[in-house]
């Protein structure tokens, strides 16, 4: 016999929390509460992708680019 697997995704939702906040102290095998949610979820799935956990806006722009968001704000 044959057999197949069928999935459907179902929704988007809102993770509550800061994904940047670094002041957040995520300690394994614990569940998180709300306002780390969205940190933990980060921070496991760039594990999980072999990225690394610092996230900075410096490493996506140049620096022209980052002087002219400064000045802008």
């Amino acid at each position: 016999g044959q057999a197949f697997c069928q999935q459907v995704f179902d929704h988007w939702q809102l993770v509550p929390g800061d994904p940047l906040d670094k002041a957040t102290v995520i300690r394994p095998l614990e569940v998180s509460s709300a306002p780390m949610l969205a940190r933990d979820f980060m921070l496991k799935t760039r594990r999980r992708k072999g990225l690394s956990e610092d996230v900075n806006i410096s490493k996506y722009f140049d620096d022209p680019v980052l002087l002219q968001l400064a000045q802008d704000l």
